[in-house]
């Protein structure tokens, strides 16, 4: 699953950050003082227009992951297989209960990072200075650590249901349903399993993401 995995996060960061910018542009009615409502409006939209992109990708990068030995060859053949024995609508389920998850996280992460961004800058704009890549990967993992803290139970429902019915896998009838069976597995706890791998994944590529981003767009 991992080629899918840098199959998407291109189009998806872009997209996000891109989004972000517009919607900031769109929203606040001061685009260069934001508020913390209006870049929490503009991340969460960023976040689950994203989403919705390269959600097929979502999937498939899951079942990659999950599925046993042979049964995918790739990519192209894990997509083929789903859209022809699932149909078409399987490349998109829990797409709603994804968006509700990416939404608060992107907004969480977006508005966070902007925050500690424009502290930063302020602190290095009175030595006439501009701010470094080592502190732009500190508050790429600073904003990110907070996001995935409030909202990684919604990403663990988000997974399980992409791998609903697979073989092997437990199969789901909604959120509900697995909100309820993951529950009865092992309460809270539950849904914060697997967290610190995936933290240990996720925030130094969510780092290093937004200091390319800062580098190639000009800070």
């Amino acid at each position: 699953g991992n080629s899918v995995n840098v199959l998407k996060i291109a189009p998806e960061t872009s997209i996000k950050f891109v989004a972000f910018d517009q919607c900031k542009t769109v929203l606040a009615d001061d685009p260069g003082n934001c508020t913390v409502g209006e870049r929490l409006v503009a991340g969460s939209a960023a976040g689950a227009l994203a989403q919705a992109v390269i959600y097929p990708l979502e999937i498939c990068k899951t079942r990659l992951a999950v599925s046993a030995p042979g049964i995918y060859s790739g990519i192209v053949h894990c997509l083929r297989t789903v859209v022809r024995k699932e149909g078409g609508a399987a490349l998109y389920q829990g797409l709603g209960t994804s968006i509700v998850g990416i939404m608060p996280y992107a907004g969480i992460d977006l508005t966070v990072n902007s925050l500690l961004k424009d502290c930063v800058g302020g602190f290095y704009a009175e030595k006439a200075q501009e701010p470094g890549v080592p502190a732009v990967l500190a508050c790429g993992m600073l904003s990110s650590t907070c996001a995935m803290l409030l909202t990684y139970p919604l990403n663990l429902v988000r997974t399980r249901l992409q791998a609903s019915g697979m073989p092997g896998s437990t199969r789901f009838l909604g959120p509900i349903d697995c909100v309820r069976q993951t529950w009865a597995g092992g309460g809270l706890k539950a849904f914060y399993r697997g967290l610190g791998p995936n933290m240990l994944k996720v925030l130094p590529a969510t780092s290093i993401s937004y200091a390319v981003f800062d580098t190639l767009s000009g800070g």
